[in-house]
């Protein structure tokens, strides 16, 4: 258990260093940066995207098996006795 804390304590300094080395950076000057045209120009069309193609019997068939092995893996999973493995 002293292991996973002392883990979980490293991983909150890294991200509390990295929110601190990120709150030090210059940020580039914006203004100015756009042109004239580009302040003028309408808006882009929205599209819509298009919709993924339907499956297929037969891919029906593969995700069914992958599904039901997935099913199966966590049935047997889920039998584990963590405790035990401690």
């Amino acid at each position: 258990m002293p292991a996973a804390k002392t883990m979980v304590r490293a991983m909150r300094l890294t991200a509390l260093l990295s929110l601190a080395l990120g709150a030090c950076t210059t940020f580039p000057a914006l203004d100015g940066t756009i042109s004239d045209a580009a302040r003028q120009a309408p808006y882009p069309d929205l599209t819509a995207v298009p919709l993924a193609p339907a499956a297929t019997g037969a891919e029906e068939d593969v995700l069914s098996g992958r599904i039901a092995a997935l099913e199966a893996r966590a049935a047997r999973i889920r039998q584990i006795d963590i405790g035990a493995l401690q």
